[in-house]
């Protein structure tokens, strides 16, 4: 790929990790008994705290513009590519979310089913928010703008 491609991804992609971020956040506001039967039940200190759920979230973002910026040209229809990116974040993160009850760490009731609606609907709107985002921005480089 071209490196202003990469480029593009990647400040395309951080926003992306922003808004999920944001969206995740006020979630877990409403979730709270979530984090905390987390919180009470983890063998260890918490690592970093927000700073590091920030960070990854910005590269979950990232991932999700690099994996529309595959995606986009096989469908007909923007809408369809960051949909199918929504989902395709949802799935990972649903089954990563899954080894926590597996582990015992959570209770697998109406609160985690609740947590994966709502974990849907954010990572919908922030694949969906990115790829607006990764389409808007052209990619015709800098110096073809220049010299025309």
């Amino acid at each position: 790929m071209r490196p202003t491609l990469w480029l593009r991804i990647v400040l395309c992609g951080s926003v992306t990790g922003v808004v999920w971020y944001l969206l995740s956040a006020v979630s877990l506001f409403f979730q709270s008994d979530i984090v905390a039967s987390v919180r009470e039940s983890a063998p260890h200190a918490a690592l970093g705290g927000g700073g590091l759920f920030f960070a990854i979230d910005v590269a979950m973002g990232v991932w999700a513009v690099w994996l529309y910026s595959v995606l986009a040209p096989h469908y007909g229809s923007r809408l369809t590519a960051a949909a199918s990116v929504g989902v395709a974040w949802w799935s990972l993160k649903t089954l990563q979310s899954a080894k926590w009850a597996g582990l015992g760490l959570l209770a697998l009731d109406t609160s985690l089913i609740a947590m994966a609606v709502a974990t849907l609907i954010g990572t919908l709107a922030a694949s969906i928010a990115g790829a607006w985002l990764y389409s808007m921005v052209d990619d015709v480089p800098v110096e073809q703008r220049l010299a025309t």
